[in-house]
């Protein structure tokens, strides 16, 4: 097979100049050749330029789409991968003539439709056409028992075909492999072409941002203040030691970076992004430590601290919770906000005064 990456199918139709679809055939206008200047000035000098515009180009039946979801460790490490296509291929036995003895058809001559009068009014008529009666709009008709035993007349029959499709290393999300006259086919049409479109599922530890990753890792505060190593699991299924340098203090939300060990660029597989770590700190719970323990912290962090209050007029700091929000101006909450209650986080810290 051939494979192109395109955008999306939309624009492919419409860079390639595409017209309406017919809907018995599911076919478009214009085809491989459309458009194709460098085709034309060579069928020029051939001197096929004459008879290609005497004959009617074929059309090209429209292209299909199939979605696959592959894991990020498969778009680090790429891989070829196996899907199985249903499509409408023409019957091999009457090769797509649907029967032995075809006939073109009496009513319209063969054309598919016939062109009728309708009267308006006195003296009044107008032509119109539509699809023939006698033919379906086949423009050919075929002999009950001249059909083939196994279209039956269909011309068709529905197709499952396992196709290989080679899944690159970095290729980015909804990206499209196109595979040229994979898709469905019908008569006196080209083949239509496979497009496969490639959706990256969810991982549980790394998110892809371009050709970087990203990961979220907690630790202690013993850690931050004390530093820290650990082992992640990679993409290639390698472990990798992760640490931090001798002396250095990791503060809450700070993001580090590790080069090189993102995903390998889109055709450059041997270059690659990096890998970003944002590190949140686990501060202890209320109660972890006793006033003995509060001491000493204060004498090896070298600081002071003011300590909680004991004016009872201070402004104590509550749990806070998302339902005590005021979202109407005049006060309270409004119905919507009401409604969502059991959805609200808790957990965050909010302000509230003893009365003087």
């Amino acid at each position: 097979f051939f494979f192109q990456a395109e955008d999306g199918i939309r624009d492919a139709q419409e860079s390639r100049g595409l017209g309406d679809v017919y809907k018995r055939t599911g076919v478009k206008e214009g085809g491989a050749m459309q458009g194709d200047v460098f085709g034309d000035i060579f069928s020029m000098f051939s001197g096929q330029r004459g008879q290609s515009m005497g004959q009617k180009q074929k059309k090209q039946v429209k292209p299909m789409l199939k979605e696959i979801e592959v894991k990020l460790e498969e778009i680090y490490v790429g891989k070829m991968y196996k899907i199985e296509v249903e499509r409408t291929r023409l019957c091999q036995k009457c090769e797509g003539k649907g029967g032995s003895k075809v006939s073109k058809c009496g009513p319209c001559k063969g054309q598919g439709y016939v062109n009728k009068m309708i009267q308006l009014g006195p003296g009044m008529y107008q032509q119109s056409s539509g699809p023939c009666s006698s033919c379906h709009g086949q423009g050919e008709t075929i002999d009950e028992k001249h059909k083939c035993s196994k279209c039956h007349g269909q011309k068709v029959l529905q197709q499952t075909k396992s196709i290989e499709v080679p899944i690159e290393q970095g290729v980015p999300e909804n990206h499209d492999y196109i595979l040229h006259s994979e898709g469905n086919e019908y008569p006196d049409a080209l083949p239509g072409d496979l497009y496969v479109r490639i959706k990256i599922q969810k991982h549980p530890i790394y998110e892809r941002r371009g050709a970087d990753l990203f990961i979220e890792k907690q630790i202690t505060l013993l850690e931050a203040l004390s530093g820290l190593n650990f082992k992640l699991k990679f993409l290639d299924h390698t472990e990798m030691l992760i640490s931090t340098l001798p002396g250095e203090v990791i503060e809450h939300g700070v993001i580090k970076v590790i080069k090189g060990k993102g995903m390998p660029f889109y055709k450059d597989a041997m270059s690659h992004g990096n890998l970003h770590i944002k590190f949140i700190v686990e501060f202890p719970k209320r109660g972890t430590f006793n006033k003995e323990q509060i001491e000493k912290l204060k004498t090896i962090l070298n600081g002071t601290s003011s300590g909680p209050s004991t004016n009872q007029h201070a402004c104590f700091l509550e749990d806070y919770d998302e339902r005590d929000f005021n979202t109407n101006a005049e006060g309270g909450r409004d119905a919507q906000d009401d409604e969502d209650d059991d959805d609200l986080p808790r957990g965050a810290q909010r302000v509230g005064c003893n009365q003087q």
